[in-house]
C-alpha cells in the first residue's frame, strides 16, 4: 500500500504527479466536448438541409395532387372523350340492367350460315424427325397422306 501511496506524493518539476493527471485529464474532456460541439453543429445543419428538403417535397407532392385532381375532371375526360375519340354520354335507352341481357342478346342474335353440324375432325398429321449432324440441326418433314381409301 505504500506503493500506491507514494503516486499521490511523488512530484515532477514541484507538481504532484496526480494533480498533473488530472489536469491532463481535464484538457482531454475539454477538447473531446468542443469536438462533440462541432459535430453536433454538422448534425445540426444537416437535419436542417433534409428538413428543407423535405419541405420542398411536400410542396411537389401538393402541385402534382392538384394536377392530378385538374387532369381527371369528369367533365374535361367527357370533353376529350368527344373530341378525340367521338364517343357521346350513353342514351337512356342503351342501358340495360343484368337480368335483360338474355333477352337482349336473343333478340340481337344473327343465325348461323351453312350446316349446324359439328365440323368433323380432322386426321392427325403425322411427320417425320431427322436429326443431322450438321450443327445438331432439327428437321422436320410433315408425312405424305396416301389418297387410297
Amino acid at each position: 500500500m505504500n506503493g500506491f501511496m507514494r503516486l499521490f506524493e511523488q512530484r515532477v518539476r514541484g507538481i504532484r504527479l496526480i494533480e498533473l493527471v488530472g489536469v491532463v485529464l481535464v484538457f482531454a474532456l475539454i477538447l473531446w466536448v468542443c469536438v462533440s460541439k462541432a459535430r453536433e453543429g454538422e448534425d445540426i445543419r444537416r437535419i436542417s438541409d433534409l428538413d428543407r428538403q423535405i419541405a420542398e417535397e411536400q410542396e411537389a407532392v401538393g402541385a402534382l395532387k392538384i394536377k392530378v385532381a385538374q387532369l381527371e375532371r369528369p367533365g374535361r375526360l367527357e370533353q376529350l372523350a368527344v373530341t378525340y375519340l367521338g364517343m357521346k354520354p350513353v342514351e337512356p335507352n342503351h342501358e340495360a340492367r343484368l337480368e335483360s341481357l338474355g333477352e337482349i342478346s336473343r333478340a340481337t342474335a344473327r343465325p348461323v350460315a351453312g350446316n349446324a353440324a359439328a365440323p368433323a375432325a380432322a386426321p392427325a398429321a403425322t411427320a417425320t424427325v431427322q436429326v443431322g449432324s450438321q450443327d445438331d440441326l432439327i428437321a422436320v418433314k410433315p408425312a405424305v397422306k396416301s389418297e387410297a381409301h
